[in-house]
């Protein structure tokens, strides 16, 4: 009956379409470009022509998968499942009709039959990647059959099986025995979650939310201001911190994620070397330093602490702590000896300068009450500490020598790793991209020439250098990336996923012709096992291949503070790479429609910054009329230009390549050069 249905509805869209005696093939073509030019409505049209006027079978069977893929992902679930019955005629064995039927009939709620489609689609592959996939359908629908513990029998077979679905199957499970109202199991499998994907921001929402209905409030308020952090902007994760916060004794910095350190790690002064440099400390991801009220250091060595208007106002000796502090009432800064005596109060900006050149000034206790999404951890830094006079509190900047940054940020590029091939590779990168951006002024103020947030390049501190990465740095000293006189413009990716940007392969599965069901079934496909950025240990393989089911609730709040839509109805990608990466979508709301560029503009809108990368495949799952979550199918961590930091681990690892040879793969164009 639906068979019949389907085919009648079909003949009634044909009879509508033009009659046009143009090449099918030319069509199908033009279909793929208007599809990544972001026209997804005039490639639909122009599939729907060569669907019903292509005398070749296998170009028909092609486009009727591409038109079904850009109908799901518009929600247009009965449409896209009458071409699925066409296609069905045509080949009763692909995986991927069946596939599809039961992701569609999931949204239209007809979990049965969604069951049956995934049932025949696991009958019609051996392949372990798509096997998952059809199980996790069918345990969506066992929802609703059979209730949560079904639900959780099924998505256990893909838990003990499957490492690139592990987090989304421990999400899923926690989901049910929330349902089931076994919190204490719940929050094990969410936990789990994050640790498999600690990125995955709908995750830390939810277990916020668990958290908080177990009463455990501490953690509950410390999991709230992970998020309101994150996403400053959120009156409700606001709301949670400020009510749950009788509960948190003791200092609340110390309760949360920042670094805090009692001694300096460094006791002896670094070695000068490179050009001077001043860096910006605690700034925001635009580069924007934050202001300080207040904060705690310790030296290394004596020092003296200047004030800049009157010279030389008192001296310090080694290892005491003293303090810096804004005083609001009488708007004067105040700095207190180690023995909480006020050692100066002025209206100028200080210095504090070591007297052995290279000593260490560890930073401790900044005060950052209006930062947001700033590490606000103990950092050790060298060289001279300003403390920087702007109304009602102050910048730190850190007047230092370039060469001692690398390691530390080398380091952190890392992960931590020690694979000494691997980190001087890094360290070169390193020294070269921040050579560049110290020549080019690329801050609103003029006052420092770095900065130590991700605009520029993450400088955790001193403390985060290991000793493989202080060997790095220092046999590398003074290397760079250069084409004759020219320094390279050096970027980096935790993970391309196979390629980069400029078409670098590290052992990808090569790239299908995109059209909207390649990239599709390309997100369905775990990584191959020779990827290079791929970790031994695929239970890590998120920075790889990545799967986030994200409620509309938090993308409608984010959305509605720049345009209002109402409720979200659908997310549809628009423009596109040619290599599949997203560059614009549209969200559909019950009041209107919003359209967000740019990749940076599009992870802020759906996941407050966190997505791992810009491909992926969406589709929304609906239950009534509204999206019940949407599913993204990731593939990699970063934009893929330049480095890929865990691909260079595995070239020196695996393959046994030297930092050259590293640098060569990468940077094709650039060659290592010695600066003066």
């Amino acid at each position: 009956m639906l068979l019949r249905l389907a085919t009648l509805v079909l003949a009634l869209l044909a009879a509508a379409l033009p009659v046009r005696a143009e090449n099918p093939y030319q069509i199908y073509s033009d279909a793929s470009a208007q599809w990544l030019d972001g026209r997804p409505d005039d490639a639909e049209g122009a599939l729907k022509y060569v669907v019903y006027r292509s005398t070749d079978t296998a170009l028909e069977s092609k486009a009727l998968l591409d038109l079904e893929a850009l109908l799901a992902e518009e929600g247009k679930n009965g449409e896209a499942l009458a071409y699925l019955a066409k296609g069905e005629v045509i080949d009763p064995s692909d995986f991927y009709v069946f596939f599809e039927k039961g992701w569609n009939l999931l949204s239209l709620e007809k979990y049965q039959d969604a069951r049956t489609a995934f049932e025949k689609a696991l009958t019609l592959t051996a392949d372990s990647d798509l096997d998952g996939q059809a199980r996790m359908g069918m345990a969506l629908a066992e929802e609703q059959l059979g209730g949560p513990e079904d639900a959780i029998n099924d998505l256990h077979s893909i838990y003990s099986r499957d490492p690139y679905l592990l987090a989304v199957s421990a999400e899923l499970i926690s989901d049910n025995f929330v349902r089931l109202k076994k919190r204490p199991y719940a929050l094990t499998f969410l936990k789990e979650a994050l640790t498999y994907d600690p990125r995955n921001i709908q995750d830390e929402m939810d277990l916020a939310k668990l958290y908080e209905d177990s009463d455990y409030q501490v953690p509950a308020w410390q999991t709230y201001y992970t998020l309101s952090d994150m996403d400053p902007d959120e009156p409700f994760f606001r709301k949670k911190v400020q009510k749950l916060r009788k509960y948190v004794k003791g200092k609340l910095d110390d309760m949360l994620y920042w670094t805090r350190l009692a001694w300096p790690v460094h006791d002896k002064p670094l070695p000068q070397f490179g050009p001077p440099v001043k860096v910006g400390l605690y700034a925001d991801r635009n580069g924007s330093l934050s202001l300080v009220k207040g904060f705690s250091f310790i030296c290394t060595s004596d020092f003296t602490l200047v004030d800049t208007r009157l010279g030389n106002v008192a001296t310090g000796k080694a290892g005491m702590q003293w303090s810096v502090s804004y005083d609001e009432a009488n708007r004067v800064y105040q700095v207190h000896d180690a023995m909480n005596s006020v050692a100066h109060t002025t209206t100028n900006s200080i210095r504090i300068v070591p007297k052995v050149p290279g000593a260490v000034i560890l930073i401790k206790n900044p005060e950052l009450p209006d930062a947001h999404g700033v590490d606000r951890g103990d950092k050790e830094v060298t060289g001279e500490l300003l403390a920087l006079v702007r109304d009602k509190g102050f910048w730190l900047i850190d007047e230092t020598r370039l060469e001692d940054l690398v390691s530390p940020i080398t380091a952190r590029l890392a992960d931590d790793a020690r694979v000494p091939e691997q980190l001087k590779a890094i360290a070169i990168a390193v020294r070269t991209r921040l050579t560049l951006l110290a020549r080019v002024p690329n801050h609103e103020s003029r006052e420092y020439d770095l900065c130590d947030s991700a605009h520029c390049l993450t400088f955790p501190g001193l403390q985060a250098e290991s000793d493989v990465s202080a060997a790095a740095a220092r046999e590398t000293r003074g290397e760079v990336l250069m084409s004759g006189n020219t320094l390279a413009q050096v970027d980096f990716n935790r993970a391309c996923g196979g390629f980069t940007e400029s078409d670098v392969n590290d052992g990808g599965r090569p790239l299908p012709p995109m059209t909207p069901f390649n990239l599709y079934a390309y997100t369905l496909k775990g990584p191959p096992d020779g990827l290079l950025c791929l970790a031994d240990d695929k239970t890590t393989s998120s920075d790889v291949y990545w799967t986030l089911l994200l409620k509309p609730r938090w993308i409608e709040d984010r959305i509605n503070r720049i345009k209002k839509i109402g409720y979200i109805r659908d997310i549809v990608p628009l423009r596109r790479e040619r290599d599949g990466r997203i560059k614009s979508i549209r969200v559909d709301g019950t009041a209107g429609s919003a359209v967000i560029e740019g990749w940076q503009g599009i992870s802020d809108a759906l996941a407050s910054g966190t997505l791992r990368s810009a491909l992926f495949s969406i589709r929304p799952i609906y239950k009534g009329k509204y999206p019940r979550f949407f599913l993204l199918r990731g593939i990699g961590t970063g934009t893929g230009e330049g480095m890929c930091l865990l691909g260079a681990r595995g070239m020196a690892e695996r393959l046994g390549s030297r930092y050259t040879d590293i640098l060569k793969h990468y940077f094709p164009l650039y060659k290592v050069k010695k600066l003066r």
